[in-house]
């Protein structure tokens, strides 16, 4: 009964319409759908920053984040690399890349590489500061927190990011400021519109508030990108490559079974942990925008 009545009241961030029935609770969250765009959000919106600290980069002992990031996205390089190769066939002239997210300023590695001068910001004082140790320019801290930089910036990258931000539509605005006239946002996030997350339905795996907040499918992506004064160029999926620990630590959150929890202690300390699977599910979009 009480959710009969909150569903006049849950009001759709993403398209804007009052018209959300309640799918799931876990973790504590509500998780709604928008019976008009399609489209899967938490209300209310938790205060989540917490998760982002150490052992969300060093561990994941608290449920959230990789047992050792650095390790779990070195398997990802050319995952990396083909992400920038997208991003050169549009803007081979390089430039100025930000990444919103940075972690431990692992992608922005390889975008150096690559001929761009980076740059990021991470929410994470732990992750950033790894970052810096490195030798990588990357701000603690959010969009909302960094020194106004407008126009600045060729390309600025959300990789697995926009479904973490407690407001996708503002974030947006913000990044279109970042921007140079025609530069690039580039995205990667779940897509709750997949064949495989419509099979799985409550069961998709990708369904972690309060670290996922918005699940996004292809159609809502373009009409908030389109509204917030983007031109989509890219809507594709590419898919990934995960670590054996990675992947066990996965499972076990999803299905809680103690199988899972014993291979993942097993991988973590042992040769298994440089093994990496190639994983495309087809649930995760690959989208790159151009301000207009």
């Amino acid at each position: 009964m009480e959710h009969a009545i909150q569903k006049q009241e849950i009001i759709c961030r993403l398209c804007g319409k009052a018209e959300s029935q309640f799918f799931l609770r876990k973790n504590n969250c509500d998780i709604y759908t928008c019976t008009s765009c399609g489209s899967k959000f938490v209300s209310p919106i938790p205060s989540s920053t917490e998760i982002y600290s150490e052992d969300y980069f060093t561990g994941a002992g608290k449920g959230f984040g990789y047992t050792n990031y650095d390790a779990d996205k070195q398997v990802m390089v050319p995952v990396f690399e083909d992400y920038m190769r997208q991003i050169i066939a549009l803007r081979p002239s390089k430039g100025m890349l930000f990444d919103i997210g940075a972690a431990t300023g692992f992608f922005l590695a390889i975008a150096g590489r690559f001929g761009f001068e980076v740059a990021g910001v991470e929410i994470s004082d732990f992750a950033a500061s790894a970052a810096r140790a490195k030798g990588i320019d990357v701000a603690t801290g959010t969009l909302e927190t960094i020194s106004d930089v407008s126009e600045r910036y060729d390309v600025v990258t959300m990789l697995d990011v926009i479904e973490h931000v407690a407001d996708p539509r503002v974030e947006l605005s913000r990044v279109h400021t970042l921007l140079k006239p025609n530069g690039l946002l580039v995205i990667n996030t779940p897509d709750v519109g997949s064949l495989y997350a419509r099979l799985l339905g409550r069961g998709w795996h990708l369904l972690v508030p309060p670290e996922h907040l918005y699940y996004f499918n292809r159609s809502t992506m373009r009409t908030v990108l389109e509204e917030s004064g983007y031109r989509v160029l890219v809507v594709k999926t590419i898919g990934k490559k995960f670590t054996l620990p990675y992947i066990f630590k996965t499972l076990y959150m999803w299905q809680r079974l103690g199988v899972w929890k014993w291979l993942l202690h097993i991988s973590q300390h042992t040769w298994l942990r440089s093994i990496a699977l190639p994983v495309n599910l087809f649930d995760n979009m690959f989208v790159i925008a151009e301000k207009v």
